[in-house]
């Protein structure tokens, strides 16, 4: 698997215990172009996607994720994996902990309809919504109002995008 790339802060030692989480992400375009996203309150924005559940397929939880946070359908036949990015770094919720995420990033295509989304508590209360947006828009947004290692890594892939790097 190609790996897009790699963040680590540096900011653990080797000896700390390892929180390892796997995560997919989806990069959905229309037929004018735009990367449909999710959006906060502070208008940073976010890829579609999260982690595993249980027992759960990285495609199923692609699919359940997207459609949660979109209201989107993706189509399973058109779902093409583009690579994984790898995160490392001190917990920020655990302090003394190594935290290792694994985020796969997709192509896909999604259905014309859309269906309402179901959005965690922290999601809403963060005010994201479902929004279409220019690759550059994204970019510069991110890359002015988005003070979070998520909108770092984010906005990482959407240079790559940007470069026909991916």
């Amino acid at each position: 698997m190609r790996r897009l790339l790699t963040l680590d802060s540096h900011n653990y030692t080797e000896d700390m215990p390892v929180f390892e989480k796997t995560a997919v992400k989806a990069i959905i375009r229309n037929e004018e172009g735009l990367i449909a996203m999710q959006q906060d309150g502070d208008e940073v924005y976010k890829i579609p996607g999260g982690g595993l559940e249980e027992g759960e397929s990285l495609i199923d939880a692609l699919e359940r994720e997207v459609l949660e946070e979109t209201g989107l359908v993706i189509v399973r036949e058109s779902v093409t994996l583009i690579g994984e990015v790898l995160e490392m770094r001190e917990d920020i919720h655990k302090k003394g902990v190594k935290y290792v995420a694994h985020s796969y990033f997709y192509y896909c295509d999604v259905e014309k309809e859309t269906h309402e989304t179901h959005m965690t508590a922290s999601e809403i209360a963060k005010g994201f919504r479902p929004v279409w947006a220019t690759v550059e828009d994204i970019i510069n947004t991110n890359r002015e109002k988005g003070k979070t290692l998520i909108a770092d890594r984010d906005t990482a892939v959407m240079e790559m995008l940007k470069n026909k790097e991916i």
